[in-house]
């Protein structure tokens, strides 16, 4: 099993007496891969249904205001 890494045991080991160690090596395992992946997944869904909630529930003031127009000029024209 998988030792438990602190955040100061990952600081110290990017950090060198020299400064800024410039290899690091990342290992991805299968699990943090797909945690990865339904992370992404689930935050552009959440993007789609926020921008769906807000179209929808928050109509466009201009769009109604052209609306309006046009069924009055279409009432004059009937005339």
């Amino acid at each position: 099993m998988a030792k438990k890494r602190s955040f100061n045991n990952i600081i110290d080991s990017l950090i060198d007496d020299e400064g800024l160690k410039t290899e690091v090596t990342v290992t991805l395992t299968d699990e943090t891969l797909i945690k990865v992946i339904v992370a992404l997944l689930a935050s552009g869904i959440g993007v789609m249904l926020v921008n769906h909630l807000l179209k929808n529930q928050f109509p466009n003031r201009q769009l109604s205001t052209i609306s309006k127009e046009v069924t009055s000029i279409k009432k004059q024209l009937s005339k």
